[in-house]
């Protein structure tokens, strides 16, 4: 009887490829799957690489290694995050339509479509304010839609939100975003005359022997502009050379017309 006695002469042999690629879901707990000993979370380690050893009992034991190569898979677990706390920009009254204001930022630390940002007014901000301002879904421009009026709104306040594009749960952040109005010098003064006559005309007589001081008509400026551009003078001219009357500021913006000599013509105010 011829006893064929057994060698270790072959090594062990994975039937996979190397390397072996594993995918995984962040979402899976510990010790639930593949004996995990902590949570998973992509976004502090988005893989992982290890080499799985297999030893045959002979003497000496043979080896052989596969690579396996574990990938970790997203869940949309963040929420888009703005560069700025808030948003502040200074703008003309005459800025023009389709001009951009300011250009706002979000990302998210999630992968694919659960990083994906879009930018929208929140519904109460586009309800005040959609017919003046609108937001660019992609870039998140702050765009101006309709025409601005110091005079009518100086400053705005609203919300912008940044929108994940999760195809599950979807998650948002808010913003407030201010935007100040500067005044131009876009409104004239506007007078306003009062001689106390019934007459619908600015026409006025005055006796000859009225004296100095005498009423003749009350002024009023106006001017709706702010600053600078809303201070207003004001002057009389006349038809002749030696006007009979003579114009008196009696507050900021009030004046009254008096005679300055002794007039016996009517003299239009």
């Amino acid at each position: 009887m011829l006893t064929i006695h057994d060698i270790n002469d072959h090594s062990p042999v994975f039937t996979c490829k190397s390397p072996f690629v594993v995918h995984i879901s962040e979402s899976v707990p510990p010790g639930v799957e593949y004996a995990l000993p902590t949570a998973l979370d992509r976004e502090t380690v988005s893989s992982y690489r290890l080499t799985l050893t297999a030893f045959d009992g002979g003497r000496p034991p043979r080896s052989a290694s596969v690579q396996i190569a574990v990938v970790i898979l997203d869940i949309n677990d963040n929420r888009p995050t703005f560069d700025r706390s808030s948003y502040d920009a200074t703008v003309d009254e005459s800025l023009p339509t389709g001009s951009t204001v300011l250009r706002l930022r979000a990302d998210d630390d999630d992968d694919g479509a659960n990083a994906v940002v879009r930018y929208y007014m929140s519904s109460a901000s586009h309800a005040s304010y959609g017919d003046v301002f609108a937001v660019d879904k992609v870039t998140g421009d702050l765009v101006v839609v309709g025409g601005l009026d110091f005079e009518r709104v100086s400053v705005y306040h609203f919300e912008v939100c940044a929108v994940d594009s999760g195809p599950e749960v979807v998650t948002s952040s808010d913003v407030a975003v201010v935007v100040r109005v500067t005044d131009v010098n876009d409104n004239a003064p506007v007078i306003a005359v009062n001689t106390l006559t019934t007459s619908a005309t600015h026409v006025v007589d005055v006796v000859e022997n009225a004296a100095a001081g005498t009423f003749v008509g009350h002024v009023t400026v106006r001017d709706d502009d702010s600053g600078s551009n809303g201070q207003a003078s004001c002057s009389l001219t006349s038809r002749s050379v030696d006007s009979p009357l003579r114009l008196e500021q009696i507050f900021d913006t009030e004046y009254q017309v008096c005679p300055s000599v002794y007039a016996n013509v009517p003299y239009v105010v």
